[in-house]
């Protein structure tokens, strides 16, 4: 019944935009050829809203479905793209919650007509009708990192829209680490502070205790920027580094160490830098997620574990292999069970 409905729905909303289509073609019948094609693409956003007759967002997804036919006949053609930013337009006035149409309208824009610009305000308006859609920052982020890269402040801006993808609490892991570090590099943790801060404010309480958790895993990197600072001054203001760091309370650099809220304790890596074990564990848990799930796609797709962590790479499921967290311990995989230890 609820198919039959729905085939129902979707032939009264083609009706509906061919009529709009005719319509409008009778209205502009003196206008060029060029004009005219381009209304078979893309009827008049206001006509559209008047003749859905309460199907927006199903009209929404057939002139969806025409701009990226649109998008890949200009592809093979001359590449001008002149219709592109109207055909969006009206797509997501139809459905102002059309994610997928902001996002890679988004990409569209800026990656094909080298309008990245238009693309960022597109991804912008999405961004404030779906707040919890990790995508469209991330994908504003990346105009930046590819489109962009070459302006002087394209990194900095890369990491606020990062911020704000990781505070939906919805990023893939790999987001969450470029974000991390991406911050660190440019002081930015206000931002991804200020984030998580407004999260404590939401209805969902998942969500309110991830941003708690969040903001403590913040204070804890804080305490390890300001811990490898004190590392320098001993460096160079005593006969050897530290190799601990009660070394620094010994000589008065610091009164004690910081707390950690879940129990894990500051350290100096063989590398001299200052890590965390919580840190350091919740990173680990990160990576292998990444690594067993490849090891599920490569056994799915060849009918049998990979030989090696090796083997996933020369198979292309994984670009690399993530590094452990913690530099002097290897992962441990058994190929038997296919579990990452």
């Amino acid at each position: 019944m609820r198919r039959h409905t729905r085939y129902i729905l979707l032939l009264c909303a083609g009706i509906l935009f061919g009529g709009t289509v005719l319509f409008q073609l009778g209205v502009d019948r003196t206008r060029t050829d060029i004009e005219t094609d381009t209304l078979l693409y893309l009827p008049n956003a206001q006509l559209l809203e008047h003749f859905t007759g309460g199907m927006s967002s199903v009209v929404a997804d057939m002139l969806w479905l025409r701009c990226v036919q649109y998008v890949a006949t200009e592809s093979k053609g001359d590449r001008n793209f002149t219709w592109l930013n109207n055909m969006l337009s009206t797509v997501v006035q139809l459905d102002p919650y059309f994610t997928d149409a902001y996002r890679y309208g988004g990409m569209f824009l800026a990656a094909l007509k080298a309008d990245s610009d238009a693309g960022l305000r597109l991804l912008e308006q999405g961004v404030v009708q779906q707040p919890l859609s990790w995508e469209l920052p991330y994908e504003a982020a990346m105009i930046f990192l590819l489109n962009r890269r070459d302006e002087p402040d394209a990194k900095r801006r890369a990491a606020y829209y990062l911020a704000m993808s990781s505070a939906t609490g919805n990023a893939p892991e790999l987001i969450l680490e470029l974000s991390e570090k991406l911050q660190g590099e440019y002081d930015l943790v206000h931002i991804e502070r200020r984030m998580w801060t407004n999260l404590l404010e939401s209805d969902d309480t998942l969500l309110r205790d991830l941003a708690k958790r969040k903001l403590q895993e913040v204070q804890l990197r804080e305490a390890c920027q300001v811990l490898q600072e004190r590392v320098q001054i001993f460096a160079q203001t005593q006969p050897k580094p530290a190799t601990n760091l009660q070394e620094l309370c010994d000589v008065g650099l610091i009164r004690s160490l910081p707390p950690d809220p879940f129990g894990g304790h500051f350290f100096i890596d063989a590398q001299g830098k200052v890590q965390n074990s919580t840190l350091l564990d919740e990173k680990e848990e990160r990576h292998r997620t990444i690594i067993q799930e490849a090891i599920k796609h490569f056994a799915e797709s060849h009918q049998r574990n990979p030989k090696n962590l090796e083997e996933l790479v020369e198979k292309q499921v994984l670009t690399q292999i993530p590094p452990h967290p913690y530099a002097d311990k290897p992962w441990r995989y058994n190929p038997e069970t296919g579990i990452v230890q």
